[in-house]
This record gives structure tokens, C-alpha cells and sequence, in this order.
């Protein structure tokens, strides 16, 4: 079997035997469950209960003939059906998400206002927390964020930023950004800030080195050092520190500008 097809399938949410069973059922067509069985390798016994499983999805039909049991994949098209249910169902989860959070979030022991700190020393914890900050902007409905960027390096680290020279998921989401940075490349950014919903201002690296990226957003700090073999983030929440690193930003930002004429 061709194990991409196979592979397509599970990422639509069928298990791999369900998968496997229903790519039989449509090289075959109408088949017993021992023919379907066989062109599948599954035991008898399991390829039965998968069939009534894909019935129920409306993937596979069944007809008697005589005194046998015949069932045949219905046509492809009807996979639209599972993504639109799985779609569904992702949209109940999220509304529910929604209501059940105040719940989640009464459950804390700290006061709301009390500064947090979180250290992540893994790639995926890195990637992890750069994902949930731009979430909680989303979610806070903030209208810009402010950085500090090496984007050389961010670049190397996210390859996603270095197809769209910024941060896709903060376009999609139509945040708007004011950004420092260097890069040995030079103002590359400039020629995409409309496109990318943001305003840039180059720095000379060799005479301001940022080695990382520095992200604001409401009272949110994001810190990561990307410099050297062991990559690590910092993420604040705390107003005052957000306070001083705007104050600071909107400096920096003034002295950006004579780099940029």
C-alpha cells in the first residue's frame, strides 16, 4: 500500500488500521470481510470491527448478497464529511475552552498581579512559549508589540519567519510591530513592513549587538538568547518590567531613526 496515502489518511483522523482497511476497500470494491482482511493484513476479526467503524463515518457500505456480506468504500469524496465533522468538533472544543477558562484560571493561588517568571532551555520549549505569548496577545486583544531582534539568528531558529521575514502567525492575526533590529544582510525588512503589518528600523550590529530577540507585548516580556549552542528563553509577565522595557524601546526607537535616513 502506498504508506503517503496511508499516512494523508491517519492525518485526517482515521487510525492507521482504519486507514489501511478503507485504502483495501477501495482497491477492491465490493468484498467480504476475509477478501478486505487479507489486502490489508489485519486479523478477520478486527477488519470487521474497523468496517462497522468506517460504516459509521458513512467511508464504507455494506450489501447482502445471498448469505454473504459484501461491503464497498464509498467514493472518495465523502472524506470532505470526516474533515467537516473533525472541523466541528474542533470548534466545540474551542467554545468550550472559552467558557471553562475563567473556571481554570479562578483556580490560581497567586494574585493576578503578582510579576511571573519562566525559564525554557529546550527547542521546544522555546518554540512552545514564542506560540503561547503571541496566543495570550490574541487573546488580551492587543493592537501592537514592540522588539528587539537579531534576525539572522531568529531566522536560523524559525524558519517560518524566514519564509515570510516576520512572524506568521502575528500577520494572521493582524498585530501590528515596531521592530530594531540587525542583520548582516542589512535593512532587508524594510521592502515587506506593509505587507507584514509592521514598521522596522535597522541597526548597525557591530555597533549594537542584540544576539537574541526581545519581545513586548501588554504586560509581557519575551527574552531569548540565541547566541552560542544552548539557546534559552525568559518570558515576565509583570507591568513594571513591561513599563520600563517600553520606556527604553521607545527610546531606542528614537535613536533607530538617525540609522534610518
Amino acid at each position: 500500500m502506498n504508506e503517503h496515502m496511508l499516512r494523508q489518511l491517519e492525518d485526517m483522523g482515521l487510525s492507521a488500521k482504519e486507514a489501511r482497511v478503507y485504502v483495501a476497500s477501495i482497491m477492491l470494491g465490493p468484498a467480504t470481510v476475509q477478501q478486505i482482511a487479507n489486502q490489508a493484513d489485519i486479523k478477520r476479526v478486527t477488519t470487521y470491527v474497523i468496517l462497522e467503524s468506517l460504516s459509521s463515518l458513512g467511508l464504507v457500505g455494506q450489501a447482502s448478497h445471498g448469505k454473504k456480506t459484501f461491503f464497498t468504500a464509498e467514493d472518495p469524496i465523502s472524506l470532505k464529511g470526516l474533515l467537516d465533522k473533525r472541523e466541528l468538533e474542533i470548534q466545540h472544543q474551542k467554545d468550550a475552552f472559552e467558557a471553562f477558562l475563567p473556571d481554570l484560571e479562578s483556580l490560581k493561588s497567586i494574585p493576578a498581579e503578582t510579576p511571573t517568571v519562566k525559564y525554557y532551555d529546550t527547542t521546544e520549549g522555546i518554540h512552545a512559549v514564542v506560540g503561547s505569548f503571541l496566543l495570550t496577545a490574541v487573546a488580551n486583544k492587543t493592537e501592537s508589540i514592540y522588539g528587539f531582534s537579531d534576525v539572522d539568528k531568529v531566522e536560523q531558529f524559525f524558519p517560518q519567519i524566514a519564509r515570510q521575514q516576520g512572524n506568521p502567525a502575528r500577520i494572521q492575526a493582524g498585530i501590528h510591530s515596531r521592530l530594531i533590529y540587525t542583520s548582516e544582510r542589512g535593512p532587508i525588512y524594510k521592502p515587506k513592513d506593509q505587507e507584514n503589518i509592521r514598521e522596522s528600523r535597522h541597526i548597525p550590529g557591530e555597533k549594537y549587538p542584540i544576539k537574541g530577540d526581545l519581545t513586548l507585548a501588554g504586560d509581557s516580556t519575551l527574552f531569548l538568547s540565541l547566541d552560542g549552542d544552548h539557546p534559552f528563553g525568559v518570558a515576565i509577565k509583570s507591568a513594571a518590567v513591561a513599563a520600563v522595557m517600553r520606556t527604553l524601546f521607545d527610546l531606542a526607537w528614537a535613536e533607530a531613526d538617525r540609522h534610518n535616513k
